[in-house]
């Protein structure tokens, strides 16, 4: 009998757990299996204060799992945690790049760098002020920078050196170039650009793309010595205009919906590219486009006609990012030292045309009333269950989708690693921590995360979430709670 044709008659006490990739390229998608044997999924299921584990067996390229209660389990892969009663479970993820791309051992590459025709190089000031170079391939999913170290002439427009290295941003080893199979590259120059004077009397610079070179085709094989060369003359980029109005005074309020100590940060509009995606969602990262940061707690309305620079092709959709960050510091209890920094932020992502549509204001806000077993979670505690409960009230805006509760510990020498992500649905309030996950004689924190995505399904394909769009996120954390 087919695997389809079992399915469909193994009844509702059966899960099937699947692990299939969809790659994205100009091209069209691909989907490959993943085997999952060297860490195979697991089902616990709530039983009062404990869980009744449950393993599976491989089938049909993933694994089923036979007599789990038809009601809410916990689908365990690697440090990740979906509280669901869906009877199939899709744990793949989307990809940009081809799915035949080979890797090399190397995340970096020896750069051999001849550019002309740079703008003015700027270097000395603030993040959106400064030069720097950015590497993108779209058919390999890659997305990356240059470290120069010789100094670049200030106001320079041409550069020479073989002392720099690229580097690819999305943590994994570089990719293998293969000219044949239409691996091209994008070069770029991004450089303060001035986007006029905000309403609080400040002028605002932000950084973009202002110059280009393309090598439609190209092969290279990165072995940790052989220099990656780029030489040409980079295109002047044209720019291009986005009007918003960004009302920031809605989001400085909520600095206490985060956490009771808890102060607005950094606003942040960025404009990035996805290259190749499914409808109403993206894949992977293809590079930055624009980016302008915000007086620290600023509460004016940005109504502002923006300049950015987009040298890539048209079918590569622009999206929009508004994000406000919030944060509160606190000395880890135990270990002492300098206040550590706690973060959270609300944010919403979408298609550009679709995100400045409309006035930007907060329409999701943080969950509310965080708690430990039952005690407020804002203030410092030991907690000596070995299987908490972590819960929370819904936001006061907003009608979230999902939550996301995130398990971050912190040592003497590290903070913000995070331990454990549990997926839930919208109508959540509280998830339990699996014993065994806690350590004894660790310092922890919770984040608790909003999301409201309409296109998103974290309950059956968790992994695929967050490449849909519109998104929208508000998280909440706790203090510092450590374990005895």
């Amino acid at each position: 009998m087919a695997p389809a044709e079992e399915r469909d008659i193994a009844g509702t006490s059966t899960v099937f757990v699947m692990n299939t990739m969809r790659y994205f390229t100009s091209v069209g998608v691909a989907v490959r299996g993943r085997d999952m044997s060297d860490n195979p999924p697991e089902i616990l299921v709530p039983n009062g204060n404990t869980f009744t584990r449950i393993t599976g067996t491989p089938y049909g390229g993933g694994y089923r799992f036979l007599n789990v209660p038809e009601r809410e389990y916990y689908l365990k892969s690697w440090h990740t945690y979906i509280v669901t009663d869906e009877r199939h479970v899709e744990l793949g993820s989307n990809r940009l790049g081809r799915a035949d791309t080979v890797r090399t051992d190397y995340f970096e590459t020896p750069l051999e760098l001849d550019l002309t025709n740079l703008a003015p190089w700027r270097q000395g000031g603030t993040y959106a002020q400064n030069s720097r170079l950015h590497f993108v391939s779209g058919n390999l999913g890659v997305a990356g920078a240059a470290t120069l170290y010789d100094l670049v002439a200030q106001g320079a427009t041409s550069m020479s050196t073989t002392n720099a290295e690229m580097y690819h941003y999305a943590g994994d080893t570089l990719p293998v170039f293969e000219a044949a199979k239409g691996d091209e590259l994008y070069v770029t120059q991004l450089s303060g650009v001035s986007q006029g004077m905000m309403a609080n009397g400040q002028a605002l610079t932000a950084a973009t793309i202002v110059r280009s070179l393309e090598f439609p085709a190209l092969d290279f094989t990165a072995n940790g010595a052989t220099p990656l060369i780029i030489n040409g003359a980079m295109q002047e980029v044209p720019l291009s205009n986005v009007s918003l109005e960004w009302r920031l005074g809605a989001y400085a309020a909520h600095a206490s919906a985060v956490h009771p100590n808890a102060a607005p940060r950094t606003p942040t509009f960025s404009i990035e590219v996805s290259a190749h995606g499914p409808d109403e969602g993206w894949v992977g990262y293809s590079g930055e486009v624009f980016t302008a940061q915000l007086p620290q707690g600023a509460s004016f309305t940005l109504a502002q006609n923006l300049k950015y620079g987009n040298p890539y092709p048209s079918h590569w959709r622009l999206l929009g990012s508004a994000n406000y960050t919030y944060s509160t510091a606190e000395v880890l209890p135990v270990i002492g030292g300098a206040p550590r920094s706690m973060s959270g932020a609300i944010s919403v992502t979408d298609y550009l045309d679709n995100l400045v549509i409309s006035p930007i204001a907060p329409t999701l806000t943080p969950p509310r009333s965080l708690a430990i077993d039952g005690i407020p979670a804002t203030s410092q505690r030991v907690v000596g269950n070995s299987s908490p409960v972590i819960s929370w009230q819904p936001p006061a805006n907003g009608a979230p989708t999902a939550y996301r509760v995130d398990l971050i510990s912190h040592t003497s020498t590290h903070s913000g690693i995070i331990k454990g992500t549990f997926y839930l649905s919208g109508t959540e309030s509280e998830v339990r921590i699996p014993a065994g996950t806690l350590e004894s004689g660790t310092v922890y924190n919770v984040r608790v995360v909003a999301i409201d995505g309409p296109n998103a399904e974290v309950t059956r394909e968790p992994h695929r979430s967050y490449d849909s769009l519109p998104m929208t996120t508000a998280s909440a954390i706790t203090s510092f709670f450590n374990t005895p």
